[in-house]
């Protein structure tokens, strides 16, 4: 998607309009599937969960979006795709923030956790700062449109992280995936149109032609936009927040394989260490949930056996110590 959309955005789209095309356009791919499978069982909407979801709407398609295609214009696929990285570490600071994950900073698990975030932070600030000499390409982004492009971006990543945090108790309060897929889209085309029209008031820049303008829309709204949002909700409610953004790296590597080869932008050391650093931080960071969720099960269902040991032990000898006999006897 990164790479079709940087294209079309070189072509002169605007990435405000781009944003409100796709989210239209995959509201319109979400909606059937939501009234269909989910008629029966759709949860009534109470006016806190909708604003609630207006809120995950605001955080994950209209500040996110707009702010991630906006540092997508000013750096390169590649550096748009790492930064991602980060949402995981992200999310996990926030989770533990807000309590909804634990950290036990004494074991080697929640070291990990630690360690892994430190690292990821670092490879993002080495990406920022540091470009290095050219590895492959042969034109590139200007360096002074470089910055203020990562700094879009990690704001993106806050609050795309932020959107995977709360919508979990979200989605078990409304556990009806494609429904709240749709509202939310819907919202976000309403959010994200008001905000295209205020920064391109003019009729000329909202024209849609057959060219790869249009096929990025579509694309990214049917697949990567209504797809990926209704798979990420359902991982959310199976799975957790964290694991639900633990894939970015696969397309990391994808994206820095074919960029220079499409668009023929530079590919710097810079950003080839700082992409290493933030997937080494993140697969840290995710080793150490993965291993501390499995202890805490276990430790959980040994508690649990202890305690039904005892009860069991208990009971036995409140059954021998009762008097039976005595009382017949009197």
């Amino acid at each position: 998607m990164n790479i079709i959309t940087r294209v079309a955005l070189d072509d002169g789209m605007s990435h405000f309009i781009f944003v409100a095309y796709t989210l239209a356009v995959a509201t319109v791919a979400i909606a059937p599937f939501a009234y269909f499978l989910e008629k029966n069982k759709r949860p009534a909407m109470t006016c806190a969960i909708f604003w609630q979801i207006f809120a995950l709407a605001l955080c994950g398609t209209t500040l996110f979006q707009n702010l991630y295609f906006a540092g997508l214009e000013y750096t390169s696929a590649t550096f748009a795709t790492a930064t991602t990285n980060l949402i995981p570490v992200v999310t996990f600071l926030m989770a533990t923030t807000f309590r909804i994950e634990k950290v036990d900073i004494r074991s080697k698990y929640g070291q990990a956790k630690v360690v892994g975030t430190i690292v990821c932070v670092g490879g993002a600030m080495l990406m920022t700062f540091y470009t290095g000499p050219v590895l492959i390409g042969l034109s590139g982004v200007l360096h002074n449109t470089w910055i203020l492009g990562a700094l879009m971006l990690f704001a993106s990543c806050l609050f795309w992280s932020g959107w995977l945090t709360f919508q979990a108790p979200v989605v078990q309060k409304y556990p009806a995936e494609f429904s709240l897929t749709a509202i939310m889209m819907l919202q976000g085309t309403v959010q994200c149109a008001l905000v295209a029209v205020c920064f391109e008031p003019k009729a000329s820049a909202w024209k849609l032609k057959w060219d790869i303008q249009l096929f990025s829309i579509v694309y990214s709204g049917v697949l990567c936009f209504a797809f990926a949002f209704f798979v990420q909700t359902y991982s959310i409610r199976l799975k957790g927040p964290i694991f639900a953004a633990m894939f970015n790296p696969t397309s990391t590597i994808l994206v820095a394989i074919l960029e220079p080869l499409i668009l023929h932008v530079k590919y710097r050391l810079g950003s080839l260490l700082g992409t290493i650093l933030i997937i080494a931080g993140l697969y840290s960071v995710l080793w150490g949930k993965a291993n501390d969720g499995d202890n805490f099960v276990a430790n959980t269902e040994t508690q649990k056996a202890t305690d039904g040991s005892n009860n069991n032990t208990s009971d036995c000898n409140i059954g021998i110590k009762e008097p039976l006999l005595e009382n017949e006897a009197t």
